[in-house]
């Protein structure tokens, strides 16, 4: 990228696959994008107002008729087209900057408009839209599904809510397997309880420890179909704006330990499975309930859980998967940081970067958990926050 066009920011807006306007292009004062994992993307595009012009036309949607009202403006004046800003319009915006081919960032559906209008200050007019993962949060439901797999579950809440689903063939093939032992020794399978489709889709992800997202119309859930290597890297001194690493020993722990009970014996015992920073490798103890001061001596600070029956197969695979997510969410969340940088479309949220020049312990690659691209008066800017995984 050469230093002129650095700082030439650049965007393009299309709304029903049709770009906007010349004259609402120039009218807009700022763009931004939010991106972050498990939610869903969401873009606000600010407009300036200044005669109220771009208030002029109903706006279907909003859940009410428009009253009578006579002209906003004088004969003449700008006409926008009627149902430019009408609820569910999709919309597309790319981010860059001049002379260079720009990104697409979002793909999804206006779900709001934001009207400000005060004395002394410019009117302005917000275009709010979301990705398609916006369509789960609509209704919540009471239902069960019966001896079908959660992949197959998350097929069907794609279908219902027009998207295309892909699923990690290591997810299906595991939960098939569940939903078998589930049916056999439980008679049951997973259920809906009064939940959104969005709330039911978490649940499916955390059990697999896996992650959710949308691009376009297409709905991924995946637990290894990720970015491995860094997309972007970053230098301080350089591109790199700000970086504020921490860390902290404070209430941390090195393993999960969980107190199972076996009915037929009976007997209670500990499992505790921990993260090795020296060998940088995963352990597995297992003592005799009461123990557990024998555990913190050998492996450090553990989080203790409740104890957990074991009466069927379906309890040891559902506990090993408790235990698994548990740990790697402890130790990829030990060391976090926020930070903002030139703006750069290609961070956004589970992207991986590199960082360079801040130290032995901060450099390295991260994960990008949250991104914020702003385009506006003052240039094109991201802000992010990230954390460094020790087990992707």
């Amino acid at each position: 990228m050469t230093p002129s066009n650095q700082f030439a920011p650049d965007y393009s807006v299309s709304i029903n696959g049709m770009q906007i306007p010349t004259t609402l292009n120039a009218s807009i004062t700022s763009i931004t994008y939010d991106s972050g994992l498990d939610a869903a993307d969401r873009v606000e595009v600010t407009i300036a107002n200044t005669g109220l012009e771009w208030l002029q036309n109903h706006i279907n949607g909003l859940g009410f008729v428009p009253l009578p009202t006579p002209p906003l403006v004088p004969p003449g004046a700008l006409n926008p087209p009627s149902g430019l800003f009408d609820m569910n319009n999709t919309v597309t915006v790319s981010l860059g900057y001049a002379d260079q081919e720009l990104t697409q960032v979002f793909d999804g559906e206006i779900t709001g408009i934001e009207v400000t209008n005060q004395a002394g200050e410019m009117p302005t007019l917000t275009i709010v839209a979301l990705d398609r993962l916006n369509r789960l949060t609509q209704g919540s439901y009471g239902r069960g599904f019966g001896p079908l797999p959660d992949a197959l579950i998350a097929a069907i809440l794609s279908a219902e809510n027009l998207l295309i689903p892909a699923i990690d063939p290591t997810l299906a093939a595991a939960s098939t397997a569940i939903a078998v032992l589930n049916i056999v020794f439980n008679g049951s399978g997973r259920k809906q309880k009064a939940q959104t489709d969005l709330e039911l889709l978490k649940e499916i992800a955390a059990f697999y420890d896996a992650d959710f997202w949308v691009e376009g119309s297409t709905l991924y859930l995946s637990r290894f179909f990720k970015e491995y290597s860094p997309s972007v890297t970053l230098a301080w001194g350089e591109s790199l704006l700000a970086f504020s690493p921490r860390v902290s020993t404070a209430g941390q722990y090195f393993g999960i330990g969980v107190k199972f009970t076996l009915r037929e014996i009976p007997l209670t015992f500990v499992v505790a499975v921990s993260w090795n920073f020296n060998t940088q490798s995963l352990a597995i103890n297992v003592v005799p309930c009461g123990t557990e001061a024998y555990l913190k001596s050998l492996i450090g600070p553990i989080d203790s859980l409740i104890s957990l029956p074991i009466s069927s197969p379906p309890d040891i695979v559902n506990s090993a998967m408790m235990i698994t997510r548990k740990l790697r969410n402890a130790l990829n969340n030990r060391l976090t940081a926020t930070g903002s940088t030139v703006g750069d479309p290609a961070i956004v949220a589970n992207a991986v970067v590199a960082f360079n020049g801040v130290g032995p312990d901060f450099s390295g690659n991260y994960r990008i958990t949250h991104a914020t691209h702003t385009i506006d008066g003052n240039g094109y800017r991201t802000n992010f926050k990230c954390r460094k995984e020790i087990i992707p």
